[in-house]
């Protein structure tokens, strides 16, 4: 009995001090689940900030060369599913492959959009999916007024869960209204359907029920400005709570307390039941009994309390560091200042005594920044350049979750840890997008000291590095993309529209003059189309060389687009400086290209303008140095200019005049007159050439010397000789129905309209409309026609002459002419250029010219007209070589239809009427 007595004494003394020591602790506490639902909040906030980012930067991209600028990729699909394109009324543009529609913006936003920022647009999630979120910005697109950019995020992406040292509890994400957007379990989908409508606001702690069962959790509220959220997100941390999780436990001294009275009320016990007298010392029954009551002697704390307090320091320390560098993050911070928050909590968070972080250079060199740390240093560390070595690669390839290594000094980048404190390491790599892109080492001279808490924080802290150096990369990748050309690898218009302002403010602030030019490869656009566009960037790649060899280290060169490229000199004392290094580029560019073995003979034209004496802004430094280039072209290519206010006046008279063209071809301002064509042998009217004039509403009729060129930079000369055509082939027709019958028209045809246009559908197009015999019409053309795209251009005109259509060669002699190729070229007319009929009465070089090719054309059956008889003895000399029909102010100058109708009338009644000018 006895016995019995005092096991049952001691079972229940042991069980009400394991109670005491060994409390049962809860599921999610209190302040797990607050950490948790800030962390994840931040974790939200991270995710949604980086993926506008990536929307903005498609937006600029957008803004600065259109919309088919660059198709998106594999980056953006990252996070977003859909990117859709938009402009009011009109249907959606896809910009990924996958089809998206545009979600609709209430009205109240349409504002926050119009001043730029970006909207958060959420949809409806049901069950267990997820509410489909889209970010909604507006774009200014060139030619695009009232455009919207639509991306829908990826729900791997947006809701994935955040990594942790401690796992992570239920997640919940609400909108305004209590709507739930995401849970990361079906029966948190539950529990946050059954909780009250709304949380306005941080909550420590939540108690409630669905259904029949209990919930705990913490609400942290997501409010962005930018992305712009609608009202707030709330980010509920939820956990089932242990039953009796709320009892921390009885202090020690009351439960050692309790195991004295029950020990002292087993000895009473066993003293009535024994009921015989006993020889007790009285002194001793005493003390025994307020030993138990007082309990027993002071003992130091329990290790396990001490360890408990240590590990939740450590895990708010693993908490803190993770948020510090969200925050970095997302405040665009650079690698040292995120290796630093790294480092300043790292050995807080894992009792390390000492600490490297290792991160390899983000330009991929084979080089590393090493931060060491010591728990005993005061000072701040500071961070050293060193070359990746073999057993740095080494370390990098260390399993994810870390290992340890035991010998340091082996290890030149461990050196320094080894010979200060420690004596093993755990090792972890940290990975960036997936890849190793630096270490943490965690030092100390006893393994023992680093547990598996302790590596769980580091685990946690490095997952949070390697995504802010993965955040860090996407945006360096982003922001090359942005401003750095593919072809070249140069900085990109993008890049100098932000950094010249920077140059004009540092020569105001220095009072020193900076020279911009703008240079334009001559003859580039003959190498993409003849040897295709993969030799043209090739080209382009050695030109990027070649200028940046030219250049000093403080000189910028931009790829402004195409073969168009951009020279910044910072600091030039004077217009002389800038003509040197344009004479430098102009010889480094007219040496021969070699592509695939084949020399190409290039060249340039190079604009300069000089800050502050040509202009004192981007735009007009970039204006004026673009139209000296132009005025480079003009002069005969392969040179430099200057700008000249001047010159400057003439390109916007040019610019002006364009405008006034496209409103005369929409208004027909453009007339025909006609200049009759004599047979020297019969005298009669052999045909008329028809001549283009633009009958201006307040300059009155202006020649097309005045503006065919214009139009043909502009693009407009297809529009103009298409007007041109109609008219004379109808008034042909006209004339025909009133008895006044020219053999023929002749048309004035550009080399544009042929290599570039459809001159055979447009040509059997007039004819169809007018009724015009193909015989009766024929174009007259230069013969840079023939050398430009010549089997194009051959081919084109074969087919005409196929159909019947006349072609004639115009101002023949005065180019590339020769009279060899006379006999391979699709010609039925040459016409002998009025310089050299000119110089029939005065050179016995322009007789013999001219006597040459009457001699080979007629050899070949050609028709030949001079153009430029003027006097009788030029008639009566053409007349005696042979040439076939005269053209010029002899007989008559250009006249309108009408008046020509009265010459011809005039020349049927009398041999030779007076010559007649227009009235």
């Amino acid at each position: 009995m006895l016995t019995a007595v005092i096991a049952t004494t001691a079972l229940l003394a042991l069980l009400a001090m394991a109670w005491s020591i060994f409390p049962v602790a809860p599921a999610g506490t209190a302040v797990d689940l607050r950490q948790q639902s800030e962390a994840q909040r931040l974790e939200l906030e991270n995710r949604l900030r980086l993926a506008d980012r990536v929307l903005r930067a498609i937006a600029a991209d957008i803004m600065a060369n259109g919309r088919d600028s660059a198709p998106l990729g594999e980056a953006e699909q990252r996070y977003f599913d859909t990117v859709t394109f938009m402009r009011s009324g009109e249907a959606p543009i896809q910009m990924l492959p996958v089809v998206g529609t545009v979600p609709v913006v209430d009205a109240p936003w349409q504002e926050r959009l119009a001043q730029g920022d970006s909207i958060v647009v959420s949809g409806a999630g049901s069950g267990n999916q997820p509410a489909r979120i889209s970010l909604v910005r507006e774009v200014a697109a060139p030619g695009y007024r009232s455009a919207l950019l639509a991306a829908k995020l990826t729900p791997t992406y947006l809701w994935a869960a955040p990594g942790g040292a401690m796992g992570a509890p239920a997640r919940c994400v609400r909108e305004s209204g209590g709507t739930t957007l995401h849970c990361s379990t079906a029966a948190a989908w539950q529990a946050s359907n059954a909780l009250r409508s709304d949380l306005s606001g941080a909550i420590e702690r939540l108690d409630w029920s669905a259904g029949s069962q209990a919930w705990q959790g913490a609400a942290a509220v997501l409010t962005l400005a930018s992305p712009h959220i609608p009202g707030h997100w709330t980010v509920l941390s939820l956990a089932m709570p242990t039953p009796g999780a709320d009892r921390v436990g009885v202090s020690r001294r009351t439960v050692l307390t309790m195991s004295g009275a029950l020990a002292l009320a087993g000895l009473v016990v066993f003293l009535l039941l024994r009921r015989r007298k006993a020889q007790v010392d009285t002194r001793q029954l005493v003390q025994a009994t307020r030993s138990a009551l007082a309990g027993p002697p002071a003992l130091p704390p329990p290790d396990d309390e001490t360890a408990l307090q240590h590990r939740l320091e450590r895990q708010r320390h693993a908490i803190r560091a993770m948020t510090e560098i969200d925050r970095a993050s997302l405040s665009r911070a650079g690698i040292e200042r995120l290796v630093e928050l790294a480092s300043t909590h790292l050995l807080l968070c894992t009792g390390a005594q000492a600490l490297t972080i290792a991160v390899l250079d983000p330009d991929g060199l084979q080089r590393i920044t090493v931060t060491h740390t010591f728990a005993d240093d005061a000072e701040a560390p500071a961070p050293e350049q060193d070359v990746m070595d073999a057993s740095v690669q080494e370390l990098l390839r260390a399993p994810t979750d870390g290992g340890w290594i035991h010998q340091l000094g082996d290890l030149a980048l461990l050196q320094a840890m080894a010979q200060r404190i420690a004596s093993s390491a755990f090792v972890l790599p940290v990975h960036c997008d997936g890849q190793p892109a630096g270490l943490i080492v965690l030092g100390c001279h006893d393994p023992a000291l680093i547990g598996a808490d302790e590596t769980s924080n580091a685990r946690a802290v490095a997952g949070r590095l390697g995504a802010a150096l993965t955040s860090l990369a996407r945006e360096r990748e982003l922001y090359a993309q942005t401003h750095f050309d593919d072809t070249t690898a140069l900085p990109n218009r993008q890049y100098l529209q932000e950094h010249l302002p920077q140059h004009i403010s540092r020569a105001r602030r220095d009072k020193a003059r900076m020279a911009l030019l703008f240079v334009d490869l001559d003859g580039f656009k003959k190498i993409n189309r003849v040897a295709g566009h993969s030799r043209g960037d090739l080209v382009l790649k050695d030109t990027a060389t070649r200028i940046r060899e030219t250049l000093r280290e403080e000189d910028l060169v931009v790829r402004f687009g195409g073969d168009e490229f951009v020279v910044v000199l910072p600091k030039v004392g004077t217009g002389l400086e800038a003509r040197r290094v344009a004479d430098k580029l102009l010889v480094a560019l007219a040496r021969p290209f070699l592509v695939d073995g084949e020399e190409h003979q290039l060249g340039a034209s190079i604009g300069i303008s000089i800050y502050p004496d040509d202009a004192q802004t981007v735009d007009a430094m970039l204006h004026n140095a673009d139209s000296a280039m132009f005025d480079a072209k003009s002069a005969g290519r392969g040179r430099y200019s200057f700008f000249d206010a001047a010159v400057n006046r003439a390109a916007i008279d040019r610019s002006s005049l364009e405008l006034q063209l496209r409103r005369a071809i929409a208004q027909s301002e453009f007339v025909v007159f006609y200049q009759p064509q004599i047979d020297l042998r019969s005298g009669q009217i052999d045909g008329a050439e028809a001549l283009v004039r633009w009958n201006h509403p307040s300059r009155g009729m202006i020649g097309p010397a005045d503006f065919i060129s214009i139009a043909e930079q502009a693009g407009l000369i297809e529009q103009i000789g298409e007007q041109v055509m109609l008219a004379a082939c109808l008034q042909l027709r006209q004339w025909d129905t009133l008895g006044i019958a020219p053999r023929r028209v002749s048309v004035n045809v550009s080399s544009l309209e042929v290599t570039r246009g459809d001159i055979v559908g447009r040509v059997e197009r007039i004819l169809s409309a007018t009724g015009l015999r193909p015989m009766h019409l024929e174009l007259e053309l230069t013969e840079g026609v023939f050398l430009e795209e010549a089997s194009g251009a051959l081919e084109k005109l074969n087919e005409l002459r196929r159909r019947g259509v006349r072609i004639a060669i115009d101002d023949f002699g005065t180019g590339y002419s020769s009279l060899g190729y006379l006999r391979r070229l699709p010609i039925d007319v040459v016409k002998i250029d009025q310089s050299f009929v000119r110089d029939l009465t005065s050179s016995r070089d322009g007789n013999s010219i001219v006597r040459a090719v009457l001699d080979v054309a007629h050899s070949l059956g050609k028709q030949v007209v001079a153009e430029g008889v003027e006097t009788e003895q030029h008639r009566s000399q053409l007349t005696d070589m042979g040439c076939d029909v005269g053209q010029g102010y002899l007989w008559s100058q250009p006249l309108p239809a009408e008046q020509f109708e009265m010459f011809y009338r005039q020349w049927q009644l009398v041999s030779r009427p007076v010559a007649l000018e227009p009235s």
